[in-house]
């Protein structure tokens, strides 16, 4: 492995750390390196926190820092925004190469800061790990070009295509997968800045929608119906004001919401699906079979993977 491979790869590991913690910034890691040894790592834990630039150069002797290269899996910022600018902070410290994952095509930067560091005299180097760099910022990346959300959709179905029973007793939710698949599934909800439901499953699971299976770090919650005004806890978007999925991203895209986990229910799924809007899907499929119920959703096309969690599979649809 190329030695800035080495390096990048490991600011892609620290950068993960802040996965689903940083919204709205993307995720980002950065390691110091002087005469071929990491001196320093840090990484962006939240949104209002050091940038991880300025968390690794907190970590490092302000001696050592100069003559040393800095690696960073996205180019430093040059704004001032809720914290101080990333690029004067590099060059002030002595430091002489930065070596960068990928552009920040978000207008704000867009080669501003790659501009500067070149301008205080620090040679830069560009698209190490490009792809990977690009891959792992892939929301923060749609927001801003596509003015929507990254759309990931998910469900549970019973291996005759069954998604919830016509009706219940008691209002709430009716479990198909089993718990192996619901705590994968509570660690696509920690990763995504916000879950969407429909108003009939808001009412009739009274679902949590929170990630308690797997961490701490919860999801904004989304109702699409109702006539609630949205709450710290609750966002709740009119039918009235979104007549189609379009315009309902566009609300989304207004409120800063980068990516949204869509689990249900069927009609809201479908939706998306018919209007051509996601970009990943995870469906879960039991080895059970009802006589019975409502139908899920259908996706066009075959699955890209599919991963047995326990009795059940996972079935992984994807654009990219």
């Amino acid at each position: 492995m190329k030695i800035h491979e080495k390096f990048m790869e490991r600011c892609l590991q620290l950068a993960k750390n802040g996965w689903g913690t940083t919204y709205p910034n993307p995720m980002v890691g950065c390691v110091i390196v002087k005469d071929g040894k990491i001196i320093a790592e840090g990484w962006h834990h939240h949104a209002g926190g050091p940038h991880a630039e300025a968390h690794a150069i907190m970590q490092a002797k302000a001696d050592e820092l100069k003559g040393a290269t800095l690696y960073v899996n996205l180019e430093p910022c040059n704004h001032i925004g809720r914290t101080g600018a990333c690029a004067p902070l590099v060059a002030s410290h002595g430091i002489t190469t930065v070596v960068i994952g990928c552009v920040d095509s978000n207008k704000k930067v867009n080669g501003s800061g790659i501009d500067y560091l070149k301008g205080q005299g620090l040679k830069v180097i560009t698209g190490v790990l490009e792809q990977e760099a690009q891959a792992l910022n892939k929301r923060f990346f749609r927001f801003h070009r596509d003015k929507r959300p990254h759309l990931v959709l998910k469900w549970a179905q019973t291996k005759n295509q069954f998604f919830a029973p016509h009706s219940k007793e008691i209002n709430r939710p009716v479990w198909i997968s089993n718990a192996y698949s619901r705590q994968h599934a509570h660690s696509l909800r920690s990763k995504e800045q916000a879950i969407l439901v429909g108003h009939n499953t808001w009412l009739e699971d009274q679902p949590k929608l929170t990630a308690y299976r797997w961490n701490e770090n919860n999801p904004t919650k989304v109702v699409l119906g109702g006539s609630q005004r949205p709450t710290k806890e609750v966002l709740w978007i009119q039918r009235n004001r979104v007549d189609t999925v379009g315009e309902l991203l566009h609300e989304l895209y207004k409120n800063d919401i980068q990516s949204v986990l869509v689990e249900g229910g069927a009609k809201t799924l479908q939706q998306f699906i018919d209007a051509d809007l996601w970009d990943e899907c995870y469906v879960y499929q039991s080895p059970n079979d009802w006589n019975e119920g409502l139908k899920a959703p259908r996706m066009p096309g075959n699955p890209k993977s599919l991963t047995e969690y326990g009795t059940d599979e996972l079935l992984y649809f994807s654009k990219e």
